[in-house]
This record gives structure tokens, sequence and C-alpha cells, in this order.
């Protein structure tokens, strides 16, 4: 009797042990699949965030096909307005849910920038050093750093290994840890700027809203119809003289925005003949740097689904017979 009681006693814990066995593995199966589930819908959405993507590129290319070229006014009060053109996406009539989400466009003219590439240019690169520490200072570097920063951003863009005065080339970058070489080529994309010597995040934050790295070693014409109000320096360097105060640039160029009417400037002559530019006594000079309409736009898209945000930068040209056509995407952070 008794090794029979012995015998149902191990059999109840060998049931127990194989039951507990099994009820881990269960747990362990229904873990993966909840996870594999969830990775699905990840994947999922992900796919539907970069088709939305397309979708909201597609759309601003198209609205810029019909609408950007030939209406400048409309294009700058969009511009003006600072206001993302929001699509819902949601099921039509339905609550909100976790999966429901926005997609936004924010647009903004491509040209009111300093295009720090010009530097490349030999012919010019003194004149436009120059111009670009007059604008670090307006944006209130003091005037040895405002030099020495625009001498290193010179450094990095232009084709040779010859340091200008306050500025870096291989010799500081090969010093480094880890060590790294100058580009001496053309930015293609302003987040370069971080790799240049003495641009701390800091000072990256507030030069980099002012700055741009176009395809090319040209001047960007500023938009006067699409500046705003905290633009003024792009403006006031342009107004800048040898001789009188800062002071009287950066009022004019404020007062050249603020006096701007509801439908923009019509000509940029039109802004040189206002009492407050022609005080200044520039005699033309500038205007060739300005204009009244612009011929390269930035779109910005940001896609919410889900817990996932999706950010993605795009440029489009703009001209009268081949309307709009994409530049470049990139993703942003």
């Amino acid at each position: 009797m008794k090794s029979r009681k012995n015998e149902r006693g191990a059999v109840l814990l060998t049931t127990l042990l194989l039951m507990t066995v099994m009820a881990a593995l269960a747990v362990a199966i229904m873990d993966d699949i909840r996870f594999a589930v969830k990775r699905a819908a990840g994947v999922q959405i992900a796919e539907q965030l970069d088709w939305y993507m397309r979708g909201g590129e597609a759309f601003a290319e198209n609205w810029l096909q019909i609408n950007g070229a030939d209406n400048q006014i409309g294009f700058a009060q969009i511009v003006l307005a600072r206001e993302a053109i929001v699509f819902p996406l949601g099921d039509d009539g339905e609550e909100q849910d976790a999966e429901s989400g926005d997609m936004q466009i924010l647009i903004s003219d491509g040209r009111n920038c300093f295009n720090v590439n010009q530097l490349a240019n030999e012919q010019t690169n003194e004149i436009t050093r120059q111009r670009l520490a007059d604008l670090l200072e307006f944006l209130e570097f003091d005037e040895l750093q405002s030099e020495n920063l625009a001498a290193s951003i010179q450094d990095w863009v232009d084709g040779d290994i010859i340091p200008e005065q306050g500025g870096a080339e291989d010799l500081t970058y090969t010093a480094k840890n880890p060590p790294y070489h100058a580009a001496n080529t053309l930015m293609m994309d302003i987040t370069e700027l971080r790799a240049i010597e003495g641009i701390t995040e800091d000072i990256y934050v507030r030069m980099q809203p002012f700055l741009c790295a176009s395809a090319d070693m040209k001047a960007n014409k500023i938009n006067l119809n699409t500046l705003h109000p905290e633009q003024w320096p792009l403006l006031a360097i342009l107004f800048d003289r040898d001789e009188g105060e800062d002071d009287e640039e950066v009022q004019v160029a404020k007062a050249v925005i603020a006096q701007r009417p509801l439908a923009g400037y019509e000509t940029v002559g039109a802004v040189w003949a206002l009492p407050v530019v022609a005080d200044l006594e520039l005699r033309g000079a500038g205007q060739d740097m300005t204009d009244v309409k612009t011929d390269l736009v930035n779109l910005e898209i940001i896609v919410r689904r889900g817990e996932q945000t999706r950010r993605q930068q795009a440029s489009f040209s703009l001209s009268g017979e081949a309307g709009a056509r994409l530049l470049s995407r990139r993703g942003a952070y």
C-alpha cells in the first residue's frame, strides 16, 4: 500500500511539473506571437507613413505646378502665414484612435538664406566672407568671432588647403580625436557646419536658420515679399555700407519688412525708392541680390500615425515654363 501511495505521489508531481513547463512554454509562445503581431503592425504603419509622405509630396508638387510660378502673391501669403496644411489620417466618421494621426505640410521660401557655398567662388569670396561676418554680427556674435567663423566656413568649402586668417584647414582637423579632413568642396547640407572648427551646438542653433547650402556658388536672391520680421539680418547686410552706423541699416531693413503692402512689393525698384532706403544713398547697390518672387521652395512634411512620426524635407525649383521640379529630398529628425 505504501509503494502504491508513493507511486501516485510521483505521478502527481510529474504531472504538475509537466503542466508547469507547458504553461511556461505557452506563455513564451504567446509573448512571441504578441511581439510578432506588434512588429507586423509597426512595419505596416511604417509602410503607410512612407506612402503618406509620397502622397504629401505629390500633392505639394501638383499645387506648385499649377499655382507656384504664376501665383507668387498666393505663395507669399502661405509662407508668411506659417500655418501648416493639415490632412487628418483617420477613417471618416470615426473617432480618433491609437492608429489615427495627421500629415502636415510646411512651406518656406528656399531663397531666404545665405548660401555658404558662394564662399567657394575665388573671385568674390572676400566680399562674401565679409558679408557673412556682417550677418553673424547682426546675430549678436562679436566682431572677432564673426570674422573667425566666416573664415573657417570659407576654408571648409574652398578648394585650397591654405587657411584664411582666423580660419581652419587640415592641420586643425587632423589634430582632433578622431582626426578628419576639411571638405574643401561645396557643402551638401548645412548640417556640415557642425564639423567646422569653432561651431558648437549653441552657435549652430543660432546661425542655422539664416544659412543654407545650395548646389551652386551663386548668391541667393532674397525674396522681399516672403521675408519674416525676424529675418531682417538677411536684408540688413545688403544695406551695409563702409561708413555709418549698423543701427541705421537694421532699422531700415525692419522698416522695409514692416511697410510691405499686403499684396507685396511689385518690383525691387519700388523698395529702393522708399524714403528710408533712399536716405542710405545706396545708388542701387544690392538690388541685384533681391527679388519679389522665388524660384526655390522648401517643404517639410510631417506624418504622425499611432506612436510613429516621420519627417521629410524636399526642395522644388519653380519656373514658368517647366513648373515645379523636385530637386532633393531627405529625412529630417
